[in-house]
């Protein structure tokens, strides 16, 4: 029984994971990190092992290996709706699920780690990471009984970039998935989401969206599956660099990068192949966990 975490890693997060990367002592229970991402491991290990990040456990899968088999995430990304490209990415993160060949995958996204003990999938039962009694958009949910036909499975949110998931979990969705809509599984999803009205100034044209979270969906098909364990996480989402210092311990179990503008979170010199101003941010961070 392997479990590993799968961390998805586009190149504008390569400085948040290596601050995330720091923060691994709290997260037991982990055999192997597997790095997904566009960015080519003869760049990312020279930068990991200049921030101390151990990689002798570390794997790497390109997103071209998901490209070449799974054309189909490009159906993700519409004329119509301006968060294609996000919507696409979700895709890409389902498509290295059942790509990847692991027991258990925790799915971490480098922009949040946790700063308290976590163990993802604990004696034989997957736990996971939730928001209390937290709500998202309708789409998020009515993909569930459109494309599945089972309904949201608990009042708590999965949308915690902290998700795991057991590997026969992943291969009975894709299985019925595929059955239930007769089409590709990676379709059967995007198709199943449903139109919304967005947000302002786009509404006033007539615009719609499709709201869609690849965290509720495969937590929610597990949970519909077999019994799961629940752990509360309180965010910490900081909106601006300077407010990493207003971290209370008492209060929070989490950092999660909320920064509106990428220009103005962390930044990393490709040149110098460092990230700019590593060491205050750290120790800024350290000073509030103890």
């Amino acid at each position: 029984m392997t479990v590993a975490r799968i961390l998805f890693l586009a190149r504008y997060r390569v400085p948040h994971a290596c601050m995330a990367l720091q923060f691994d002592r709290f997260l037991e229970g982990i055999d192997r990190t597997c790095i997904c991402s566009p960015v080519p491991k003869e760049e990312l290990w020279p930068i990991f092992e200049r921030y101390n990040i151990d990689t002798k456990n570390f794997d790497y899968c390109p997103d071209s290996e998901i490209f070449e088999r799974y054309p189909q995430v490009d159906h993700w990304v519409f004329d119509d709706d301006y968060r294609g490209w996000w919507l696409r990415q979700q895709a890409i993160k389902l498509s290295f699920l059942d790509y990847l060949s692991y027991d258990v995958m925790l799915m971490q996204d480098p922009d949040t780690f946790m700063v308290e003990p976590y163990r993802c999938y604990d004696n034989g039962t997957l736990n996971y990471m939730v928001l209390e009694n937290t709500k998202h958009s309708y789409g998020y949910y009515k993909v569930l009984e459109n494309a599945l036909g089972i309904h949201r499975q608990t009042p708590h949110c999965f949308v915690t970039e902290f998700v795991p998931v057991l590997k026969e979990d992943i291969t009975a969705l894709r299985l019925t998935l595929e059955e239930r809509n007769q089409r590709h599984w990676l379709d059967s999803i995007i198709e199943n989401v449903p139109l919304e009205p967005t947000m302002e100034p786009w509404a006033r044209e007539g615009n719609f969206i499709r709201w869609f979270s690849e965290y509720e969906f495969v937590g929610n098909w597990a949970m519909s599956r077999h019994p799961v364990n629940l752990q509360f996480q309180r965010r910490f989402e900081y909106d601006s660099l300077d407010k990493l210092q207003n971290f209370d311990p008492t209060k929070f179990n989490c950092f999660a990068d909320a920064v509106p503008d990428l220009s103005l979170s962390l930044q990393f010199d490709w040149d110098k192949g460092i990230t700019k101003d590593f060491e205050h941010y750290m120790a800024v961070i350290n000073s509030r966990i103890g």
